[in-house]
């Protein structure tokens, strides 16, 4: 009677009718017999407990991720609490509030108690919640949280409490996850287990979910040897200084592990050295109207007493952001907006000692842009971005730069042009370029400085596990992940292995892999070959050695595991397999979306090796701050306070 009970939840002929057209709704006939219902559910909560947990024995990891079926995962639980978490939702606001910078925000999702049953396997009591951040949200269909030990303690498969089902809204192909994460860990990069899973809840069809291993100590055990580490979670978050509280911790020991992502950094920014000209540095700047001074306004003889006078930060803000960057005397909304896109900036400057300056290691120039500039010294070019290749006094930028990367300093190496310098007076020349005329805003901020020789890709060494950072970066890079880690700065864990007390990066969040351009914008003159957005790979990537090793590394995977034949195969399969699972909207949709998946296959090898013949390409673009939405509240105001530990669970 008891077994009987426990099924009629998936069953045609049980209580409650399913209805795959409104998968959020039970119908009246349902309803009508909710009472039908209840009383299981009290039974298999409360007779069974015991041996549930017998049970659970015998549904092991493997078992639990299996290749070559679809597991079966029913799941009820009362009508009304699944309205309530399905219908939880966050915005963007909410999830990018400032006051994320300093800890986790709160999670607008709640657990509900619900039995589970995988493959027969009953798991009464257990927690339930909705799972997503931006892009997966639905409430027909979402993706979900069974949390095993929620009521019970001590539950689990293998030691594995938290079970993950995403509802691949963002890939109507189905196989992203499961692909994609097959070949992280083919190529020896960590990453978790995936399997499918055919997923009802109260008899009602969802179709095919993605199944994915949680990322606890299970995948640490068997990924590194040891699960003594500790983990923290990445979402829309860099190792900048100052972001270090904004690392979740999944489970671990905190403190040593925050320690190591502010010393990374610090490692990333590098000393700031000393100023030659900085910020509050006083210029003249000109809006031209002409080309009458061409060059000539770049040359250290050039009369600029005509110009206007003011202190360093040129621009203007239409609305809200950059209004701390501009001094009074170069807000230059009156002469720019609507009518240029184009300034002229002038600082001057004075050296004493020449050696000195020369001896202090690298000229750094560095910039707060936006849209794009070129820069002079004493009249000569030293360095440019988002400019023509000939500028002229009404050019604009040839592209856009985000507000959160002009936010933060470029740090461009122009130490090849330190013979430029001279003793007594200078001056540095900034073309300010913006991208429209009917921008809202525009902004230059330049300042010039020498550092001590900086080996950032030795620095990074010590924190990071080099060799596996450039294979998971390659990877990243060779299946188009746009949303991870290096394309995005979101969607990672990293790893603190007790064995080296070094970093390791594991992906998360897969769902939008096999895709040539981001779906967050595109910039024409990007390169397809890699992807710089995540600090570490910008920064590694500025170097000749680091373009060698990265493109050594990628040639390896492409040559050792990037098998289109047995990749397209392996699509046919898994097509094979899913189709009697899928709902009718998933087979309307997966028939075009594996079709782009298959072409992407068929020629990415292609199109890296076309772009890499002579080389890695440059492109020296800087990723910026992570966004906040609502400004940066300031830390909390008792920063002393020790923090309550997280749940482990309740990310995404």
């Amino acid at each position: 009677m008891l077994r009987s009970a426990s099924r009629c939840d998936g069953r045609r002929d049980c209580c409650v009718s399913r209805r795959e057209d409104a998968p959020g709704r039970l119908s009246r006939f349902s309803q009508m017999q909710r009472v039908c219902l209840i009383p299981f559910v009290i039974l298999l909560g409360a007779g069974i407990g015991s041996s549930a947990a017998q049970s659970s024995k015998k549904l092991t990891l493997k078992r639990l991720f299996p290749r070559d079926r679809v597991l079966d995962v029913q799941i009820t639980v009362p009508e009304t609490d699944w309205d309530t978490i399905r219908n939880q939702k966050r915005d963007f606001f909410s999830a990018l509030q400032g006051k994320r910078k300093y800890g986790p925000v709160e999670r607008p999702y709640t657990y509900v108690v619900a039995t589970v049953s995988i493959d027969g396997v009953i798991f009464p009591r257990v927690g339930l919640r909705k799972k997503g951040f931006i892009g997966s949200q639905s409430s027909a269909r979402p993706s979900l949280k069974i949390k095993l030990d929620h009521v019970n303690p001590g539950t689990g498969i293998e030691g594995l409490v938290s079970l993950t089902f995403n509802n691949n809204r963002q890939d109507p192909s189905l196989v992203s996850q499961f692909l994609g994460y097959t070949i992280f860990r083919a190529a020896g990069s960590p990453a978790p287990r995936c399997a499918f899973a055919k997923v009802t809840v109260n008899g009602r069809n969802l179709g095919v979910y993605s199944h994915v291993e949680s990322a606890r100590q299970p995948l640490a055990k068997r990924s590194f040897g040891t699960d003594a580490g500790t983990l923290y979670e990445g979402t829309v978050v860099d190792f900048f200084p100052g972001w270090e509280r904004s690392f979740e911790n999944k489970f671990g020991d905190d403190a040593p592990g925050r320690e190591k992502i502010v010393q990374l950094a610090k490692a990333l920014q590098g000393e700031s050295g000393e100023a030659i000209l900085d910020g509050e540095a006083r210029g003249r700047a000109w809006v031209p109207t002409s080309g009458k001074h061409a060059r000539k306004w770049t040359a250290l003889a050039f009369d600029d007493a005509p110009w206007r006078e003011g202190r360093n930060g040129a621009g203007y803000e239409r609305d809200e952001g950059y209004q701390s960057l501009i001094s009074t005397g170069f807000d230059l909304r009156e002469q720019m907006d609507g009518k240029s896109a184009s300034v002229y900036l002038r600082f001057p400057f004075e050296i004493d000692d020449l050696g000195s300056i020369r001896s202090r290691g690298d000229l750094v120039l560095r910039m707060k842009y936006d849209d794009g500039f070129v820069a002079y010294l004493n009249g000569h070019q030293i360095a440019s971005a988002n400019a023509p290749q000939s500028p002229q006094w009404d050019s604009k930028a040839t592209h856009a730069n985000d507000d959160g990367a002009a936010m933060s300093f470029a740090n461009i190496d122009v130490s090849q042009h330190a013979s430029r310098l001279r003793k007594g007076r200078n001056v540095l020349a900034i073309h300010g370029l913006n991208v429209d005329l009917r921008s809202s805003d525009m902004l230059i901020v330049a300042e010039l400085r020498t550092r001590p020789k900086h080996d950032i890709e030795k620095a990074i060494a010590e924190l990071v596990d080099l060799d596996a950072f450039y294979r998971f970066w390659a990877i990243e890079s060779l299946l188009g992940f746009w949303d991870g880690y290096t394309g995005n700065a979101n969607n990672y864990f990293v790893y603190l292995n007790p064995k080296t007390h070094k970093f390791h990066f594991l992906p998360w969040g897969a769902d939008c892999l096999f895709e040539k351009f981001s779906r967050l914008g595109r910039d024409p003159r990007a390169p397809v070959s890699v992807k710089t957005k995540g600090l570490i790979a910008h920064h590694l990537y500025q170097q000749t050695s680091g373009r060698k090793r990265y493109a050594k590394t990628l040639k390896r995977i492409l040559a050792r595991h990037w098998k289109e034949k047995a990749l397209l195969a392996e699509i046919d399969r898994i097509d094979v397999l899913l189709k009697p699972h899928r709902t009718k909207r998933q087979e309307w949709s997966s028939s075009s979306a594996l079709d782009k998946t298959r072409e992407f296959i068929r020629t990415r090898r292609a199109d890296i090796l076309a772009e890499i013949k002579g080389g890695m390409p440059v492109w020296t673009r800087s990723p910026g701050q992570p966004p906040l939405l609502g400004g940066d509240p300031g830390p909390p105001a008792d920063p002393g306070k020790k923090e309550k530990k997280p749940d482990p669970d309740r990310s995404r």
